[in-house]
């Protein structure tokens, strides 16, 4: 399965008890993607290695906002547990709710050429979409381009609605405001 059929929807937290059971912590607390009988995959956060679960019962741990408790026959033990802490957990896409009409999916926007339109004139591509991080506040696009002097460079895009006006299966158009796209894009917004 390519990645791109998968979704990183949390990561291990740590081991709950002796039993094998792990403490996940969800990106989206409302997500049902531990719920009992979904199966989930592990991803190492420095290698690809991955493990693969079926979840036999999950609950939220009070208290701890998006924790939860998750138990699989495929995870026996502490010492097993505690190898998958700090693992990315994947679900499969066709495991997560459709985005709605006015949303995207962060995942599907990496590799898509940021545009910039403009009134009367052709659109500013300004690089392309290669990363999603966080700065804890918000969202952020890595976008790489080419710069005048021919380097290869990057900069940060903030996801938000009044800076990204629409994602298309071709592109992603913005509306960035002055002070947060590199200089030399900075004539054209």
């Amino acid at each position: 399965m390519a990645a791109s059929d998968r979704f990183e929807v949390g990561v291990v937290a740590g081991a709950h008890g002796l039993s094998g059971a792990l403490r996940i912590q969800l990106f989206d607390a409302a997500s049902s993607a531990v719920a009992p009988g979904r199966v989930v995959v592990f991803r190492a956060p420095t290698s690809e290695t991955r493990v693969t679960i079926t979840v036999r019962r999950s609950a939220a741990i009070p208290g701890k906002v998006g924790q939860w408790r998750v138990e699989s026959d495929d995870v026996r033990g502490r010492d097993a547990a505690e190898a998958l802490v700090g693992s990315v957990i994947e679900v499969e896409r066709r495991n997560v709710a459709p985005a709605a009409d006015d949303e995207f999916f962060l995942a599907d926007a990496v590799g898509l050429p940021v545009m910039r339109a403009r009134p009367g004139a052709d659109p500013i591509a300004m690089g392309t979409i290669i990363a999603v991080t966080s700065n804890g506040a918000q969202d952020l696009f890595e976008v790489r381009y080419r710069s005048a002097d021919g380097r290869t460079r990057t900069w940060l895009l903030p996801v938000l609605p009044h800076v990204i006006r629409d994602v298309t299966t071709d592109a992603v158009w913005v509306d960035p405001p002055l002070g947060i796209v590199p200089e030399e894009f900075e004539d054209g917004v």
